[in-house]
């Protein structure tokens, strides 16, 4: 009978403990839903709903509690001394997951890794040609507007006279027609245009650029979204440079590049605490890569209120701690 009914007792407290989940994660579902004010109002109504079940579990243990033993007493005082601790160290997260290129040799010169191929023009992509001559009258009939005042221009301005490439891969350009720049490189477009300038006008110049350089960044970072590529060989890290750093939340040995090449997309894994991480074929980023930062556990409330949630939690461990003690002073 005695061990029936600690048995019994214990089983209501587990109880009570996956109904403060069942509402924390209702609390959680709603944060989609609501902004962070009433998110802080259910947060302490849960915990006004917590302290009046727990206060009837009270009154019940107050009557059951002469069924327990010495023994008993004190395996649930050392339970509740070390799991405030135990909880603590399983929602850490050890350092050597945290640091990039962790243990890396310092005060060495390490050799390059593999450049990226080139980048080669696919449809959709939007390229600024312009012609330039020592008369820009001259060259004017081979452009789309007077782009020798548009060249200090913003990069809204430099959209509008671009040249988009088009399903099948062709771009149909001034005396010229259509010209086919798919999967070629910048240069070889630059090239193809240039021949073509050369019957036209002598002592010309032709100047081609990418325009639609962007790449996207997703997931566990400060500022994910559409980010413009500030030069051609552009690392990783400083990919995520340009989105403020992985978070707190964000794992960093799983971070996912997805790029799209001629055959199709190709999906890879990379580990940034590693530091074989600066000899990867993926060490630089191309136009149009995608990289995705998965969560490194799963996050409830902490992310949208991140100082309630947290309290809340730890209440609630305190007051089940608070309830197993005054059973038995």
């Amino acid at each position: 009978m005695f061990f029936e009914k600690s048995y019994y007792f214990l089983h209501q407290i587990y109880e009570l403990s996956l109904f403060d989940n069942e509402m924390q994660h209702i609390s959680d579902e709603m944060s989609f839903l609501l902004n962070e004010r009433y998110l802080i109002f259910f947060d302490r109504l849960l915990q006004l709903i917590l302290s009046f079940i727990m206060k009837y579990f009270y009154k019940f243990a107050q009557k059951k509690k002469d069924m327990l033993t010495k023994n008993v007493i004190n395996k649930l005082s050392f339970f509740v001394l070390i799991l405030p601790f135990w909880l603590l160290s399983s929602c850490s997260t050890p350092l050597q997951e945290l640091i990039y290129l962790n243990e890396i040799e310092t005060g060495k010169t390490y050799e390059s890794g593999p450049l990226p191929d080139e980048y080669k023009i696919r449809s959709n992509d939007q390229l600024f040609i312009q012609v330039i001559s020592d008369d820009p009258l001259n060259a004017a009939f081979l452009n789309l507007t007077n782009t020798q005042r548009t060249i200090g221009g913003s990069s809204s301005n430099l959209e509008l006279i671009t040249f988009l490439v088009d399903q099948d891969g062709n771009i149909t350009y001034p005396e010229l027609g259509e010209i086919d720049v798919e999967n070629k490189t910048v240069q070889e477009v630059r090239d193809i245009i240039q021949n073509g300038v050369d019957q036209y006008l002598e002592s010309a110049s032709v100047f081609v650029k990418l325009v639609n350089r962007n790449i996207t960044v997703l997931g566990e970072v400060l500022q994910p979204g559409q980010k413009l590529m500030v030069k051609n060989q552009l690392t990783i890290f400083e990919a995520l440079g340009l989105a403020g750093d992985i978070s707190d939340y964000g794992n960093r040995q799983t971070v996912k590049l997805i790029r799209e090449l001629p055959d199709g997309k190709h999906i890879v894994e990379m580990d940034l605490t590693d530091p074989e991480t600066i000899f990867s074929p993926y060490y630089y980023i191309l136009p149009h890569d995608i990289i995705y930062v998965e969560h490194s556990t799963k996050v409830y409330g902490a992310k949208n209120l991140p100082y309630s949630a947290p309290l809340s939690i730890t209440a609630s461990i305190v007051s089940i701690g608070l309830l197993i003690l005054n059973l038995f002073r």
